[in-house]
């Protein structure tokens, strides 16, 4: 560990135990151990690319008369790569007044009724390791949520005070080199982007209600806020008849959405959807003729979608069969950038007939599971890029050996193109320690 892991670590301990007296619960958690292994295509051999120890320490405790507080932190070590992170995770407090319920502080807001992919969870931001692991609940923020039930339908509101963008991890960055020839000046320029600051103009905040209509419940929403990666442009400098600069800019959109999410039956059928329409602000126009901004993401308003079903085959002691066709209007799931070859464009470029186009992306997700007892079960989850033709299939063997005990072998194979094919095949061994 370095002085500054060691530090952290410290800090939080002192938090945890000047915070005891008020969480007089027992602290929960798990300890977990983990071993990462990659196939070398070049060398024809397996490698071990991760050793991971980590943690996660939870105190919870009921506050009279109606609260709940709640203060978690994590960390993990990677001993292969010499890295590793300790923080705070959640720290939050909930209670009731009346028909109220509200929870405020650094939390996990999740909306929406689709598996993994929610076009109305707006506030989501996942990392490689969501797609990886399987967990998709996403990350915590600082929020506060009010939710109102009336008789047959509730109202919440979430309001996000501090902008938090979606970052970009080491995994993140391969899958945007593999989909994209301009990804290094493209996360560059992504990085060196200012995201708004302060309170109230720039904060964030989203309304849904919910009903039951049948055996369907049906959620309406509404949300503003930024995009989680900045829109980019390409600026191009002219002395005609060539260029002599260029380079890309980010900016942090203002956004906003309406949402339409429903889950329910239809016999023994369990089906979903869930849509969301919008979009940021349009980049301002260059009212210079020789100095050229070209929009590389969605600069006009579109569509998002999910619809799903699951059905549990008659197999054994049950198969559970899932699917999802995921419409995405503003391009890519990891990489929503176009590229522009300014060479090959140049004349249309300078000629102001070039438009840069932002092609939807359709993909296809499938999950399979099946438990063979209480204790053992298997998992295989799917994800197809309809226009890459190329895709991710991850297997996972689960087994509770002792009561807190559970071990997990998984692992992930690519195959065909696109955005996916960066990611090596590999595998997997995690046993978690649950007190």
């Amino acid at each position: 560990m370095t002085k500054k892991h060691i530090l952290r670590l410290i800090t939080i301990i002192m938090a945890l135990v000047l915070t005891a007296p008020v969480f007089a619960a027992i602290p929960q958690g798990e300890v977990n151990l983990g071993l990462g292994f990659e196939w070398n295509s070049q060398e024809e051999k397996v490698e071990m690319n991760s050793a991971l120890t980590g943690f996660r320490l939870v105190l919870e405790e009921y506050i009279e008369p109606n609260g709940k507080a709640h203060l978690s932190a994590k960390g993990w070590r990677d001993w292969k790569s010499k890295t590793g992170k300790i923080g705070l995770d959640q720290v939050w407090y909930s209670g009731y007044s009346g028909d109220f319920d509200y929870t405020f502080g650094k939390q996990v807001i999740s909306w929406g009724t689709a598996d993994g992919f929610n076009p109305t969870n707006y506030f989501s931001r996942l990392d490689t390791n969501a797609l990886f692991s399987g967990d998709m609940s996403g990350e915590p923020i600082w929020s506060g949520e009010v939710v109102y039930y009336g008789d047959n339908w509730s109202l919440t509101g979430v309001v996000v005070p501090v902008f938090t963008p979606q970052k970009i991890d080491a995994e993140m960055e391969n899958m945007m080199i593999g989909a994209n020839d301009q990804a290094a000046e493209l996360i560059e320029a992504i990085k060196a982007t200012n995201k708004p600051k302060g309170f109230g103009k720039n904060s964030e905040w989203a309304v849904r209600a919910e009903t039951q209509v049948g055996n369907f419940d049906v959620q309406g929403s509404l949300y503003t806020g930024y995009e989680a990666l900045p829109g980019m442009e390409l600026k191009i400098e002219m002395m005609p008849p060539m260029p002599i600069g260029f380079g890309m800019e980010g900016k942090y959109r203002k956004q906003f959405f309406v949402g339409l999410a429903t889950s329910g039956t239809v016999g023994d059928f369990g089906v979903w959807t869930e849509l969301a329409y919008g979009g940021p602000q349009k980049f301002a126009e260059s009212d210079d003729p020789l100095n050229i901004r070209i929009p590389l993401s969605i600069n006009e308003k579109y569509l998002q979608a999910v619809v799903g079903g699951d059905y549990t085959l008659p197999i054994g002691k049950g198969l559970l069969v899932q699917g999802q066709y995921i419409y995405q209007g503003q391009g890519s799931l990891f990489a929503p950038y176009v590229e522009v070859d300014i060479m090959k464009d140049l004349p249309l470029i300078m000629s102001g007939e070039f438009t840069s186009e932002v092609k939807p992306a359709h993909y296809l997700y499938g999950r399979l599971g099946y438990d063979f007892t209480s204790d053992i079960s298997v998992d295989m989850v799917m994800l197809h890029g309809v226009n890459d033709k190329g895709g991710l299939v991850r297997p996972s063997y689960n087994h509770k050996l002792f009561d807190a005990v559970n071990l997990e072998v998984s692992a992930i194979k690519t195959y065909g193109k696109g955005e996916l094919k960066s990611i090596p095949a590999q595998g997997r061994i995690a046993v978690k320690y649950s007190f």
